[in-house]
């Protein structure tokens, strides 16, 4: 009977053993993860976002009640679907005092069952208006996340890349600008840039090989050689209409794209009227992108 006894719990214990075997216990996640995202936008749409909070959190809407409350759109005009049963959207928004040229969402990561890290990087634009703030925001597509979950939104702010002029050490060079491009041109300066734009017009041309600089001056004097594999030339014309301001500064910020920065600045002991001045610059080469000019004054 003993006998009996033990091998029926030994074939007891093997049933378990296989049962067990066949139902393995489910493997437990491992944090932190990556998590997928797809942006979402209302770009193409008559909508627009409304009654975000801008408190640089992140909020995570899982039904089209929810998502109705931010979203405001024109009579007819509706929205990209999203599938709630399998997608949630994640809305993260904030105010700057700078204002912002682009936001980008770096990556997710999920850190425990329901607690979430959001890193976006913000480029910012050069200008900067005393007083004023400016709104952001971006939309995510996730996988179905809980209500409970908690994502953390953490911010990179890029200041935009501010380049100055080299200083120009080859007199040749030097020598060449300061008398064809005088800082105080007079009525019988030679006149050997710019003859094709209005003389009253605002010019301004980037110049990156010595075939273009060829084309843009029409004297007869020999150019300076330039290495415009390593530089890019920059000169203007500008034509005031303001009492007492003259070109002082020269600058490019550049971010998605090149801007051009010329500092008018406001002098005491000038009151002339209608006044012309050239300015030129030498910069480590600048990449192929789209270029734009801006004047600012300056009182002081």
């Amino acid at each position: 009977m003993k006998n009996l006894l033990l091998k029926f719990t030994a074939i007891v214990l093997i049933l378990i053993s296989v049962a067990s075997s066949c139902n393995p216990e489910p493997e437990k996640e491992v944090y932190p993860k990556d998590v997928t995202f797809t942006e979402y936008s209302l770009q193409e749409t008559s909508c627009q976002w409304a009654n975000l909070p801008y408190d640089e959190k992140v909020l995570i809407i899982n039904s089209n009640e929810e998502l109705s409350k931010y979203i405001l759109c024109e009579e007819g005009s509706s929205y990209p679907a999203i599938d709630f049963t399998k997608q949630s959207l994640l809305l993260a928004s904030g105010i700057s005092d700078r204002e912002v040229n682009l936001i980008t969402v770096k990556k997710m990561k999920q850190l425990s069952a329901d607690a979430y890290k959001l890193n976006i990087e913000i480029a910012l634009k050069f200008t900067n208006i005393y007083g004023q703030f400016f709104e952001y925001n971006t939309a995510l597509l996730v996988e179905k996340m809980s209500d409970e979950g908690v994502v953390a939104l953490n911010i990179t702010l890029n200041e935009p890349k501010m380049i100055r002029p080299i200083t120009v050490t080859d007199e040749e060079t030097f020598d060449f600008f300061y008398w064809k491009l005088p800082k105080y041109p007079s009525s019988d300066d030679p006149r050997c840039f710019f003859t094709t734009t209005d003389w009253e017009a605002d010019t301004c041309f980037m110049i990156n090989s010595m075939e273009e600089l060829q084309q843009a001056y029409v004297c007869t004097d020999e150019l300076p050689e330039i290495d415009f594999n390593a530089y890019t030339l920059i000169i203007g014309k500008r034509w005031s209409n303001h009492t007492g301001f003259l070109v002082a500064n020269q600058f490019i910020v550049e971010d998605n794209v090149i801007t051009f920065y010329l500092q008018c600045r406001k002098y005491d002991d000038y009151y002339g009227y209608n006044f012309l001045q050239y300015y030129w610059g030498l910069y480590p080469k600048l990449p192929n992108k789209p270029f734009y000019i801006e004047y600012y004054f300056a009182w002081k």
